[in-house]
């Protein structure tokens, strides 16, 4: 399978975008299902204590994607990235823990960095994937199409899910069940290399400690549009 970027979203999204993805094999995403719910609540307190609904858009590292989404559309303020959608869950007291391991694993990363995560079922996912930005023709469904200058991903058969207006596409959802895993972790500056890099450690860390698999890191930016894995 490989992993492309669309050269179109250097020019029309951000020129340095980058996505960083871990391909994680080998997981067992039930026996420590109670320990990540553990490890999740951590986060929600911390958010619940440092956060209220007001600021999330002002914090430093979602504050460049609320750029990013001013250029989306005149609408811009109701829009929102995976992560401030898990902010404004916690803020409403609202537990965002689910019943697999890796998905509570990422959002506890997300949660804790401030960063939006994304991650899907490699078993569910047909031929390669690619991450784009939208002409407005796209189709998400039968009666939706995706906003123009949308930054989605799909493989050869859906599109997956969007980022700065987030929906995920649950065709490719985990489950308990789930063995293999492709998180992606869309970074926009003030992210510097060094911090990505600290961030990936600490997400490949969790998840392998956590689930028992085999974690590999791929890097794709202006210089490096795509990648097999």
């Amino acid at each position: 399978m490989k992993i492309s970027l669309n050269k179109e979203i250097f020019t029309k999204f951000d020129t340095k975008f980058t996505v960083a993805c871990i391909l994680v094999k080998g997981i067992d995403n039930e026996s420590k299902l109670e320990e990540s719910k553990h490890l999740l609540q951590e986060a929600e307190n911390l958010v619940q204590f440092t956060f209220h609904k007001e600021t999330i858009k002002n914090h430093h590292m979602i504050s460049p994607w609320a750029v990013a989404q001013e250029k989306f559309g005149k609408s811009a303020k109701h829009y929102h990235t995976s992560v401030e959608k898990l902010l404004q869950k916690v803020l409403r007291k609202k537990s965002v823990a689910k019943k697999n391991v890796v998905g509570n694993v990422i959002s506890y990363i997300a949660l804790k960095n401030i960063v939006p995560f994304g991650v899907d079922d490699l078993d569910k996912i047909t031929g390669d994937i690619k991450f784009s930005v939208s002409t407005g023709r796209e189709k998400r469904g039968v009666l939706r199409s995706l906003k123009k200058g949308e930054l989605y991903y799909r493989d050869e058969k859906n599109i997956l899910g969007t980022k700065l207006d987030y929906w995920k596409s649950k065709k490719t959802s985990l489950h308990p069940k789930t063995t293999t895993a492709l998180i992606h972790l869309e970074v926009l500056s003030p992210i510097t290399q060094k911090e990505m890099k600290i961030l990936l450690k600490e997400t490949v860390e969790l998840v392998e400690s956590f689930t028992g698999g085999k974690a590999k890191v791929f890097v794709l930016d202006k210089k490096k549009v795509s990648v097999k894995v």
